[in-house]
């Protein structure tokens, strides 16, 4: 219970210092100037302050035991989040860069409840959870509806309309749609929630409608048909298919 609640408190803590209490003004800085950025460290001394106060909480209520564990915790958090703000300003600023950057900040309040609490348990049981065989199936099924769901679906489209491609499209955007589409689709079937599916469809019909109704030309009409139908069709027996595994 211990390391439960200090963890998502510290995850608390991240959060509103990193995304609430830290203005763009202070990004922009950092990601200019780099180390020699003020701003990086008035950010980097708000993110030591929230954690010291959340620590600092934690132990008060747990009884004071080892007070100089809370110093070195926090000390860690600073030093910690110095470095991967740091080196995340000369990273190119992407959406990978952001998540490597999030997670290492995870991480490292992970590895700090697990010292503070001597959970040392935690990754075990995470360990064990991920190589469940029901977390394998499930982990299949994702990796499936992704990018080799994109390859069979591009490789049909083409053989069915001889190379037909849609113009004035953002690049490689039908490709994003139809991965999160699956993704989507998928989850409300491992979850059993196929109204979900049917209003996702529904969803997607309505969107489009505008654009094929305007349309003078039949064969994208059929095209976006034939990707969605083969996009639900291949997510449909994925699902079904995992289904099946977890249930047997």
């Amino acid at each position: 219970m211990s390391f439960s609640l200090l963890l998502i408190a510290l995850v608390i803590g991240h959060l509103l210092a990193d995304f609430y209490w830290q203005p763009m003004s202070w990004v922009k800085d950092r990601n200019t100037r780099h180390y020699r950025a003020s701003k990086l460290y008035w950010h980097v001394f708000v993110h030591g302050l929230t954690s010291a106060g959340i620590l600092t909480l934690w132990e008060y209520h747990y009884g004071w035991s080892e007070w100089t564990r809370v110093v070195a915790a926090t000390a860690i958090i600073i030093c910690t989040h110095y470095l991967i703000d740091v080196a995340k300003s000369y990273s190119n600023k992407g959406v990978v860069a952001f998540l490597f950057d999030q997670l290492a900040h995870l991480l490292v309040l992970l590895a700090i409840a697990m010292y503070l609490t001597d959970n040392s348990d935690f990754i075990a049981h995470i360990c064990q959870q991920l190589l469940k065989l029901n977390t394998l199936y499930v982990l299949v099924g994702y990796l499936l509806v992704l990018n080799p769901s994109s390859v069979f679906i591009r490789m049909m489209l083409e053989k069915i309309t001889a190379g037909f491609a849609t113009t004035g499209s953002i690049p490689a955007a039908g490709q994003s749609i139809g991965m999160l589409e699956r993704v989507l689709m998928l989850t409300f079937i491992l979850l059993d929630q196929f109204a979900g599916l049917g209003f996702l469809i529904a969803a997607k019909s309505v969107f489009r409608f505008g654009d094929l109704s305007a349309s003078k030309d039949k064969q994208l009409t059929e095209y976006v048909m034939l990707g969605t139908l083969l996009s639900v069709s291949v997510t449909l027996f994925v699902g079904l298919a995992v289904n099946y595994l977890l249930i047997n």
